[in-house]
């Protein structure tokens, strides 16, 4: 394919964007030619951002093989229905009726006579142990696909998210892809990856993420550690793959920065406050944060990290001391108004909808429409994907 000739790319399961983003940041020269979803808020967020692309509402599996020829395309982007896999649904695989569609599609990309040259699939870790993943490489095989497949978190590329995903991406080219590629699911990008790995927040100031102090001494950051340190069990995140990544930025950079009024909103209540056992509490300075989920801002449990947005020793250690006390007792107790004045002097928050996204890495021109509410906005972004990843991918696979 000639560098000057756009890829025309068909977008499916296309929610608030994340793929056409990802294409964007990617460099890649390319038309989105149709995107379908059938989600309505999804594609309210989709026209506000991409108001010229044909985007379809309607249902995959009525899109048939004419249509799909008709729009010549080079590359097919789906992220399908993650429910039927994920260790929170039932797990009915193909037998789930949100897997219809994805089958379709499957149907479809073996019987046209031009093939999309390029495939990139997105899901839930589980995806990877599927009958629907068995039917995906079947389709693939039989088409004489070259293919690799991934599992990648955010904190690789320095993104202070836990989000690990199933990727796979596929090329006709006839030689395959510019990497070896494996048999086995891979869990590192390669090495041709390397020099675009990293993703750099425009926001952050470098200058200030530091791990060691200066030689003058720099008194914020030994704050920082002893509030993280007395801290430690507030926190309960540990990312899939049971690794440390280091060289994440720290959230701070991802953090709206308003007036502390801004925040009031999302302040804890006290019902939620005493729910402070089971939930993944982090202070800015830190440098990894829980998957968030379409569950975020109304369930507390598997949802998502809390911001803390005190810098008070004392009152964290407070509530540290709170937790060792009550979380291996048989039954919690009903914590009295002593112990919820602990817990509201941490100042505990949820993470405003734009600072899921900026973790998600939409850029700065991504925008959430007023009119939708807040748990639209958190449930629209907990089904989308990591938007840096996706690119990187993206890159790799058309190399």
């Amino acid at each position: 394919m000639a560098a000057s000739t756009k890829v025309r790319v068909l977008e499916l399961y296309s929610g608030i964007g994340g793929m056409h983003w990802a294409l964007k940041e990617s460099g890649l020269s390319f038309e989105v030619v149709a995107a379908i979803d059938i989600n309505t808020t999804a594609n309210q967020i989709y026209r506000h951002n991409f108001p010229h692309v044909e985007l379809l509402p309607s249902s995959i599996d009525k899109l048939t093989a004419a249509q799909f020829e008709s729009w010549d395309i080079d590359a097919v982007l789906m992220s399908p229905p993650c429910q039927p896999f994920t260790r929170m649904g039932k797990k009915r695989d193909v037998e789930d009726i949100r897997t219809k569609s994805f089958i379709h599609v499957l149907h479809l990309i073996s019987v046209v006579k031009k093939k999309p040259r390029y495939i990139l699939v997105e899901n839930v870790k589980g995806f990877e142990t599927s009958e629907a993943r068995q039917r995906l490489m079947t389709t693939l095989t039989q088409c004489s696909y070259h293919y690799q497949e991934f599992l990648l978190t955010p904190l690789q590329m320095g993104v202070p998210n836990c989000r690990l995903r199933y990727y796979l991406i596929a090329t006709l080219a006839p030689n395959g892809f510019s990497f070896p590629t494996s048999e086995s699911i891979l869990e590192d990008l390669p090495k041709e990856a390397s020099h675009w790995l990293t993703y750099n927040q425009p926001s952050c100031d470098q200058s200030r993420d530091r791990s060691t102090p200066t030689q003058n001494g720099d008194v914020c950051d030994a704050s920082e550690r002893t509030l993280a340190e007395a801290g430690e069990n507030l926190r309960q995140v540990a990312d899939e793959t049971h690794q440390e990544y280091r060289g994440c930025q720290r959230l701070k950079h991802f953090l709206e920065t308003q007036p502390c009024e801004y925040f009031q909103d999302f302040l804890l209540d006290d019902k939620e406050l005493t729910r402070f056992v089971i939930m993944d509490i982090v202070q800015p300075s830190l440098k990894k944060s829980a998957c968030f989920t379409r569950r975020y801002g109304h369930f507390v449990e598997g949802a998502g990290s809390i911001v803390q947005m005190t810098s008070n020793v004392n009152a964290v250690e407070a509530v540290s001391k709170l937790k060792s006390r009550v979380v291996d007792l048989p039954e919690r107790p009903l914590l009295g108004e002593e112990e919820l004045a602990l817990l509201r002097d941490l100042q505990l928050r949820y993470f405003t909808p734009q600072e899921i996204a900026n973790l998600l890495c939409f850029p700065a021109q991504f925008e959430l429409p007023s009119e939708l509410s807040r748990i639209q906005k958190y449930r629209s972004l907990g089904n989308s994907l990591n938007v840096h990843v996706v690119s990187l991918l993206i890159r790799l696979m058309t190399l």
